[in-house]
């Protein structure tokens, strides 16, 4: 029995860990850009104070620190004063319902009056979720024009605690997509 679960298991191990990024790109497009073209980098700045970013304001520093590491590591450095490259973040946080069919052996049916059974297909709520999308735009600094642009959405974490490593897991899809298409 143990061995027949162990077999089981195995392969689903195996598959998730070689399952593609969950990152989106428009196809095509930024096929030219190469990481390695740039030596320094800085983060676009928002010149306008927003009171709707306060929420996110834990977020974004999260995702700045993440991001300073890859690209550290990927041998670019920091430079606020005159950087080949500028990230541009983007964030969205909307609240989701997930749904599911209703079906005729696990729904019951529903009586209207004398006789008159009947039974329909409907979307019926089942939990509520938040969905987190990034949005990064790294941006040629000297001519100002995009060089490449990816998104990836994931399910936001309920427990604050789990927040740093979803982030995490984000930022490492992100730079897992670059580093395979940059080759």
């Amino acid at each position: 029995m143990k061995r027949n679960l162990i077999l089981l298991i195995l392969p689903l191990v195996i598959w998730s860990s070689c399952a593609p990024t969950r990152v989106v790109v428009e196809k095509n497009k930024y096929e030219d850009f190469k990481l390695g073209q740039y030596s320094s980098f800085d983060f676009a700045q928002i010149d306008t104070p927003n009171d709707s970013l306060v929420p996110y304001q834990q977020i974004v520093t999260q995702l700045k620190e993440n991001i300073t590491s890859a690209l550290v590591a990927r041998g670019l450095k920091l430079d606020p004063s005159a950087p080949d490259l500028k990230i541009n973040l983007g964030v969205v946080v909307a609240d989701k319902v997930q749904t599911r069919e209703t079906n005729v052996t696990s729904d019951p049916f529903t009586y209207s009056g004398q006789r008159s059974y009947y039974w329909e297909v409907k979307e019926i709520p089942v939990n509520t979720y938040r969905e987190g999308s990034l949005t990064i735009h790294f941006v040629n600094n000297p001519g100002n024009v995009l060089v490449w642009a990816g998104l990836i959405s994931e399910v936001v974490p309920k427990k604050e605690e789990e927040k740093p490593a979803a982030i995490q897991d984000a930022v490492d899809q992100i730079f897992k997509y670059l580093d395979i298409n940059n080759k």
